[in-house]
């Protein structure tokens, strides 16, 4: 749930429940991370190379140090508790926001008496934690476990509060200063809930679930009005919004710009071929007997059912720093990060085109139509 953090000054530096920057960490290229063996990468991970920050090793691993940057992503974590789950009648997830959410404080404190002691606090108020896509899962999970759109949707007033109360905890306990919190992406674009949701799109064009969609734009602007209260609040945290919403619709109506077939749109890339309109199975996981990833992965949006492939992520965190309402306020950190950015893996001539893409995808975007 929770992505990175990012410090200010002459180097970029980053934490988060999911990931975690340092301070100390060394000016490397970035290494694709990829789960289960897929071409699938995690968005903060692309959000870490925009910014020339380097991957993170996850805190399980042998040796992590605190100032390298740390991991504290688990696949499929909930932000709900698992009693929250079963009061709605869904059975109890295994993993939970907050678990993260301990396995974090945790190592906070280790050889500390206290963690205001131990210095660390004062990483963390240099530092931009980055929460990817928080309540997601919870939504997938439930939706899984046949719960209607109708039925998930009274969990949002309760998944949002407990995204909040997290940013809280991590305010008060931690002092961190700075979070990046992201939207959800329209998840009537996706595959896995597009077969889960079959419509009868022969008779209109609109190639996603209007229903899913709508949803995914209920979270967020649940979300949104959370944060804001939590920025009245807090005046001196910096808390900002970033769209994942308009940022995937900009790629998906640009797709044929960016490189991505019009023919391949919906399908997955790792899927059974011939299964459905979209290659997927629900039953069948990338990676089984049956179920085998394309040859042509950089043409493809989707990886699987749920999550994109890593030329979809690039694109995707990429616009998001297009200065076109991405994100929510606009990143007081950026020209340091630019700064690290450009003595890290991205080259001038990369930068210059990136900075083209961003501008085309800007006028692409505001003039596109429903695809």
């Amino acid at each position: 749930m929770m992505g990175a953090v990012l410090t200010k000054g002459e180097a970029a530096k980053a934490t988060a429940l999911d990931n975690f920057w340092g301070p100390n960490f060394p000016n490397r290229h970035r290494k694709n991370l990829s789960f289960g063996g897929s071409d699938s990468a995690s968005t903060s991970d692309h959000f870490a190379a925009v910014l020339g920050l380097p991957s993170l090793q996850h805190y399980t691993n042998e040796g992590v140090e605190f100032e390298s940057g740390i991991s504290f992503m688990t696949p499929g974590a909930t932000v709900m508790s698992p009693f929250s789950f079963i009061k709605n009648g869904i059975p109890a997830p295994q993993q939970s926001h907050h678990s993260q959410i301990s396995a974090f404080m945790k190592l906070f404190y280790k050889d500390c008496f206290s963690f205001h002691d131990c210095g660390r606090n004062k990483v963390l108020q240099k530092a931009i934690v980055y929460m990817d896509q928080p309540g997601f899962n919870d939504y997938k999970y439930s939706l899984l476990h046949t719960k209607s759109i109708s039925e998930v949707s009274k969990l949002v007033p309760d998944v949002v509060e407990t995204i909040k109360s997290s940013i809280e905890q991590l305010i008060k306990d931690a002092e961190a200063k700075h979070f990046v919190v992201t939207g959800i992406t329209p998840m009537g674009c996706l595959p896995g809930f597009r077969t889960m949701f079959p419509e009868d799109d022969n008779s209109r064009k609109i190639k996603y679930h209007k229903g899913l969609n709508l949803f995914a734009t209920l979270h967020n602007d649940h979300l949104w009005q959370a944060l804001e209260e939590l920025r009245l609040k807090y005046t001196e945290v910096e808390i900002i919004y970033a769209d994942y919403y308009k940022a995937l619709m900009a790629v998906v109506r640009n797709h044929a710009f960016l490189g991505f077939k019009t023919k391949t749109l919906m399908k997955v890339c790792c899927g059974s071929a011939g299964c459905g309109p979209f290659n997927f199975d629900p039953l069948k996981q990338c990676g089984e007997k049956g179920v085998v990833a394309c040859s042509d992965r950089a043409s493809h949006i989707h990886w699987d059912g749920f999550r994109l492939t890593v030329e979809a992520s690039k694109n995707m965190i990429d616009t998001l720093f297009s200065k076109k309402g991405f994100v929510f306020p606009e990143f007081k950190f950026e020209q340091d990060l630019h700064v690290a950015a450009a003595k890290g893996h991205h080259s001038k001539v990369y930068g210059l085109f990136r900075d083209g893409l961003r501008h085309l995808l800007e006028l692409h975007a505001n003039n596109a139509v429903d695809y």
